[in-house]
């Protein structure tokens, strides 16, 4: 059930990414063969992690401005939102590792490992993006 998730989600995000290269004219919205898929899918997980990426320097901007307003025992949340984040990193990489594992000795291994680090990237984008409003946008 999950593979078919992670499989249609990555399948869907594929159509959203642009050739890296003008020589190199690959169609992401119907990739091919094994190899423009794996192309596309590793443009959509760049484009994922810099959506995310974004997302957590607005967030850490917010917390740390946000931080002198705040009585002492208060200070702090942009520390520890950079701590979250690299433990959701690592958190994130392990668990996409476990979930593929058993998918690594096939062809689809690596895409199964991809649209998991894509979906979760997602996730966690979004996760920050609401953490951004809950502090007033």
């Amino acid at each position: 059930m999950i593979k078919r998730i992670v499989t249609a989600s990555l399948l869907a995000s594929l159509s959203w990414v642009a050739p890296a290269a003008p020589q190199q004219q690959i169609d992401c919205g119907y990739p091919l063969n094994r190899d423009e898929r794996q192309f596309c899918a590793e443009q959509t997980l760049a484009e994922a992690e810099a959506d995310m990426n974004a997302s957590f320097e607005s967030a850490f901007a917010k917390l740390r401005a946000l931080d002198p307003t705040l009585p002492e025992q208060l200070q702090g949340s942009f520390a520890a939102l950079e701590e979250a984040q690299i433990s959701w990193r690592a958190f994130r990489q392990k668990d996409c590792d476990a979930y593929a594992g058993p998918f690594r000795a096939g062809e689809d291994g690596e895409m199964a490992f991809l649209g998991c680090m894509i979906l979760q990237t997602r996730q966690r984008s979004d996760q920050l993006s609401a953490m951004i409003d809950d502090y007033g946008g």
